[in-house]
């Protein structure tokens, strides 16, 4: 069985490090510096972005976050797009104080993709 979690911007799957996660930007990579890696994404204002870019707001839009959903879309406004799930289904055990869209963003980036 596959056990992940998230402790102080790591996250890690089977006790290894697939990525951390620095003030709303997503990076792929083993150190355990968060900020540090290949960036692949970021949330700004509910809204998730892939991308090469840490600058939030950049790169392609794959969906966002409202009321405790989960919408996927290229639309920038939270609550728009085709419904996927309630946040709590992406939840990593240790992100539970993290917001819903960094939630769901770590789980699409570094579990599994799925918007």
């Amino acid at each position: 069985m596959t056990t992940v979690k998230f402790n102080k911007g790591i996250v890690y799957i089977d006790n290894k490090i697939v990525g951390n996660v620095k003030e709303h930007v997503f990076r792929q990579g083993t150190s355990s510096t968060p900020g540090t890696g290949t960036v692949v994404g970021n949330v700004k204002n509910d809204v998730i972005r892939a991308g090469l870019s840490s600058t939030l707001g950049t790169g392609s839009i794959l969906g966002n976050v409202k009321n405790e959903y989960v919408y996927r879309g290229s639309s920038s406004t939270p609550g728009t797009g085709t419904r996927v799930d309630k946040v709590s289904k992406f939840t990593i055990p240790g992100m539970e104080r993290e917001s819903d869209a960094d939630i769901v963003a770590a789980y699409h980036f570094f579990i599994k993709k799925f918007l």
